[in-house]
C-alpha cells in the first residue's frame, strides 16, 4: 500500500522545479538519452510510446506516464536525472506487472490503490488541509466560476458521504483500492455528479474494472 508521502509525490517533485527555477519544467523530450542519440530521435521515440512529444505528461493518468516511460526504457532510453517511476510509484498497476512479468489479473487489479482521486486521500494532522479541500466532484454542467466553488462543493459533499467516501473526507487511513473508487465514483456519476479532474476517474484508466460501465462522464 502506498504511504502518505508516495500520494503526493509526484506533485512535490513538479512543485520543486518551479519553485527552484521559477519556471515550468523542461520539455519531456530533454530528459532522456540514448547513445548515439539525436533529439530528433528521442521525439520520435516518444511518439512510438505515444509521449506528448514537446509537453509534459503531467496531463495524464499516472499509470499511462508510467506505461510510457517503460516503454521509453525498453527502447534503451535512460533519464538524464536518473529518476525512476516504478522506485516510488511501486503499486501502480504498471509497475507490479513489470515486477511479476505478466499481465494482472483483475482481482490483482482491483487490490491496487488509486491515488488519482484525492477525496481518499489521508489528511496528515498539522498538514493544514481540511475536507473542503479534498472535495473531487462537482454537479453536472455546474459553473466552474470560482465564486460558486463554495456552493458547488456544498452540494457535492454529502453524496459523497452517502456514496462512500469517509466522514469527514481524509479521515481514512489509506487511500481505497480500485475497485472501491470504481464503486464509489459509479455512484457519484448515477447521481448526477463529474469529477473536478477527469484523470481520477478509474474507468478512464481501468475500464476492464467490474464497477465500470457505459455511465460515464463526459471526456
Amino acid at each position: 500500500m502506498l504511504n502518505k508521502s508516495q500520494i503526493i509525490i509526484i506533485p512535490v517533485l513538479i512543485s520543486s522545479v518551479l519553485l527552484l527555477t521559477g519556471c515550468p519544467p523542461s520539455a519531456e523530450f530533454t530528459r532522456w538519452k540514448r547513445a548515439s542519440t539525436t533529439v530528433e530521435d528521442v521525439k520520435a521515440a516518444m511518439t512510438e510510446c505515444g509521449d506528448p512529444v514537446g509537453t509534459s505528461m503531467v496531463h495524464l493518468p499516472i499509470n499511462d506516464q508510467v506505461q510510457q516511460f517503460q516503454c521509453m526504457q525498453r527502447l534503451g532510453f535512460i533519464r538524464k536525472d536518473g529518476f525512476e517511476y516504478c522506485e516510488i510509484m511501486e503499486n501502480m498497476p504498471a509497475c507490479v506487472e513489470e515486477r511479476q512479468g505478466r499481465p494482472l489479473s483483475l482481482s490483482q487489479l482491483e487490490a491496487l490503490p488509486f491515488v488519482e482521486d484525492e477525496a481518499f486521500h489521508p489528511i496528515k494532522p498539522n498538514s493544514g488541509r481540511d475536507e473542503r479541500m479534498q472535495v473531487s466532484w462537482r454537479k453536472a454542467g455546474a459553473s466552474l466560476h470560482f465564486s460558486v466553488q463554495v456552493a458547488n462543493d456544498s452540494e457535492a459533499l454529502p453524496v459523497m458521504y452517502s456514496c462512500g467516501y469517509a466522514k469527514p473526507l481524509g479521515s481514512n487511513l489509506d487511500v481505497a483500492n480500485i475497485g472501491r473508487t470504481a464503486e464509489v465514483q459509479r455512484c457519484m456519476i448515477d447521481h448526477g455528479f463529474e469529477p473536478k479532474n477527469k484523470n481520477m476517474v478509474v474507468c478512464k484508466t481501468y475500464p476492464q474494472v467490474t464497477g465500470c460501465s457505459s455511465t460515464m462522464p463526459p471526456s
